[in-house]
């Protein structure tokens, strides 16, 4: 009898194990969908915007958008974020569906999430107009404490000022986890068991008029949904959350942005933490986190508003996680304001050449404005007027213009707005006009003189150039890398000293070209390296092509068109995991057979530079670097400076247990284990 009774209770504990839901590589984590109406009249569609959190390896768009107008929304590297493992990151995407739609998202072996969206496309009787839906935001990972108490906002808002109010489509907690419609807020009350459990909302907008009834009484005008998937952990004091201080923007604030607009934020926690997670629009810049002297972490976030496509109303989602706990999650609002289209007669001109920006606006455009009220950012700068218009002309490194990098591009931006010299208020209208000049980050400079030299195609042929990273010792310069030859006594001392300490302290940055011209020799100017693959922030490897002495050292090889340098990982400040590299490069041959193209590193003068025809610079960067212990290779094939059209490359290999397969061993382990207690149980009673 006691055996039975013990096989039964073994049963229970191995069937309880099994079905602990568990987060997966490739799983997904949260999702969301919003609508907006089209810029046309009478469609029957809609713009939908996806996001999705999934967990790392992060996914091509094809892997959660398998239909045909799919346009990604990813404009630099993916977000990511550590908690929970094995991490996450974020895509986002958009397309046009039906105005009654249910899309449906899967990765992998996990089950499928199927968000549902609808759309009223008639016109309301009560604002004259076409019923925009709500909007919900997707926020970071939802961790809680088995055992603590806690609200959850789902954020919503409504450009109508539409009631909203959520119901359950999916709740997996069941009654651990309680639904407030009203207020669209979680209510976890503590008790839930470990794991991770799917919650659905769905989220609706009413008539303001629906506020005191019955929500079954009411129709709603149009639907959007999210999921999540929420885990439960254990441990960790309740009283110890993190919690943000009073620099940090408030939960549910709204922050207008004009055209080529920029934002800025500091989100700060008044405690050290393992990371404060983000999840926002597309371009959303996130700086590594720093800690202050008084404990305190901190991120800075940036978003310029260039052209898009996005929706009118993006979310900024934030959370701080330590090992164990996850403060309260804040959400704001960033409403792209819309501006009016300018009149017939407007010209804005970008003089690049002579760094200057001019506008000339018809004065039919100004009427009931004071034009003398008008003012730059910097009121000092002139602006004229006649009885047909109004003409400036202002200065890209003055007149308080301001530089901020767009992707790629060089965006300067000053605002001509009408400034009311009286502080009474006034019926007079006023005027904010975003004025935005946009030039390419890499543009190739033509000589100003005309000199009788081959083009690189004559004299090099097609070439392309790339760059390979790689352990000491390994890949096709392994000979060379094993045992290496350093440009100077002390680069071979501390490449020592290097190797001493692990192999994973060190990488090879290795820098080849194609070109097959006999004597070419491949120089490599300068490089960089970044956190994101934007290159906003970047740190010096090479200067010159030089090592500037930061834990770059060269690596002599016997192939005069590969450039390889060894770098000291410890000395590079990267925050994660992974890192960028941008490098600028070219090819150089001599016209004497006797002689050696030009060492930036040693040579004093640029005599020699009369007996060599070099290339026009060429700028190539690298695919993710993964600062991991993985073998792994990032590839770049680079086009020239005059036409930057980057092709980027990245291999890597991964070594992960199938869903199925991992339920097998689950299993067979179980059984293994049972068949054993059976033994010792039996071996028990007849001792």
């Amino acid at each position: 009898m006691a055996c039975a009774v013990m096989k039964a209770s073994l049963w229970t504990l191995i069937v309880c194990m099994l079905s602990l839901p568990h987060i997966t590589a490739g799983s997904i984590i949260s999702a969301a969908v919003n609508i907006e109406l089209l810029d046309q009249d009478r469609s029957e569609q809609v713009r939908a915007h996806y996001s999705l959190v999934s967990t790392l390896p992060c996914p091509a768009l094809d892997d959660v958008c398998n239909e045909v107008n799919c346009l990604d929304q990813l404009s630099s590297s993916p977000v990511k974020g550590v908690f929970p493992s094995p991490g996450w990151c974020l895509r986002q995407w958009q397309k046009t569906i039906p105005q009654n739609y249910t899309s449906t998202l899967q990765l992998g072996y996990d089950g499928a999430v199927s968000l549902y969206s609808r759309a009223d496309l008639s016109v309301r009787s009560d604002t004259n107009s076409i019923n925009q839906p709500p909007y919900v935001s997707l926020p970071p990972p939802v961790r809680i404490r088995a055992g603590c108490p806690q609200e959850i906002p789902v954020n919503v808002m409504d450009l109508d000022g539409d009631e909203i109010r959520c119901h359950y489509e999916k709740n997996g907690l069941g009654e651990f986890m309680r639904l407030n419609e009203e207020t669209c807020t979680l209510l976890y009350e503590g008790g839930g068991y470990l794991g991770q459990y799917s919650v659905q909302i769905v989220v609706e907008d009413f008539p303001s008029s629906v506020k005191n009834q019955i929500h079954n009484e009411a129709k709603p005008f149009s639907t959007v949904s999210v999921h999540l998937l929420i885990t439960v952990e254990g441990g960790g004091d309740c009283s110890t959350v993190p919690k943000f201080t009073g620099v940090s923007p408030a939960g549910g604030a709204v922050i207008h942005v004009l055209p080529f607009g920029e934002v800025h934020l500091n989100i700060t926690v008044d405690s050290s933490v393992s990371e404060i997670a983000v999840i926002g629009p597309p371009g959303l810049f996130i700086s590594p986190m720093e800690t202050g002297r008084s404990s305190q972490s901190s991120v800075t976030l940036s978003w310029v508003r260039g052209p898009n496509q996005f929706a009118h109303l993006l979310s900024i989602c934030f959370a701080a996680n330590t090992q164990s706990l996850q403060s309260r999650i804040r959400c704001i609002w960033l409403q792209q304001t819309q501006t009016d289209p300018l009149p017939p007669g407007t010209e804005l001109k970008c003089k690049e050449r002579e760094l200057q920006m001019s506008l000339v606006l018809p004065m039919s455009f100004l009427e009931n404005l004071h034009v003398s009220d008008l003012q730059l950012n910097d009121p000092a700068c002139p602006v004229s007027y006649n009885t047909t218009h109004v003409t400036t002309t202002f200065s890209l490194t003055g007149c308080g213009t301001k530089r901020m990098h767009l992707g790629s591009e060089l965006l300067y931006t000053n605002t001509l707005r009408s400034i009311n010299p009286n502080s009474t208020i006034s019926r007079v209208a006023t005027l904010i006009l975003p004025l935005a000049c946009r030039i390419p980050g890499q543009r190739a400079k033509a000589p100003a003189f005309k000199i009788s030299i081959p083009s690189d195609v004559e004299t090099f042929g097609a070439v392309s150039f790339w760059i390979e990273f790689y352990f000491p010792g390994e890949g096709p310069m392994a000979a060379e890398t094993r045992l290496p030859r350093m440009r100077s006594l002390r680069s071979v001392r501390a490449a020592q000293e290097l190797r001493s300490t692990g192999r994973m302290e060190t990488l090879d940055l290795h820098v080849f070209s194609n070109c097959s011209l006999d004597r070419a020799e491949l120089m490599v100017g300068s490089c960089v390296e970044s956190d994101t693959q934007d290159f906003v922030n970047t740190r010096p490897l090479l200067n010159h092509g030089c090592a500037p002495g930061n834990g770059t050292f060269e690596i002599l090889t016997s192939t005069s068109t590969v450039r390889i340098y060894r770098l000291d990982l410890s000395s590079l400040s990267v925050m994660g995991d992974t890192m960028y590299v941008e490098c600028l490069v070219q090819l150089c041959v001599t016209t004497k057979q006797t002689q050696r193209c030009p060492d930036p590193c040693t040579e004093t003068t640029d005599k020699t530079i009369v007996n060599s025809i070099l290339t026009h610079n060429y700028t190539i960067r690298s695919g993710p670097v993964r600062l991991i212990k993985a073998t792994e290779t990032s590839t770049t094939t680079a086009n020239p400076v005059a036409q930057p059209s980057i092709n980027q490359v990245a291999a890597a290999s991964s070594h992960t247990l199938e869903r199925g397969a991992f339920w097998v061993v689950a299993v067979s382990l179980a059984v293994l284990l049972l068949q054993v207690m059976e033994n010792f149980v039996e071996q028990f009673i007849t001792d």
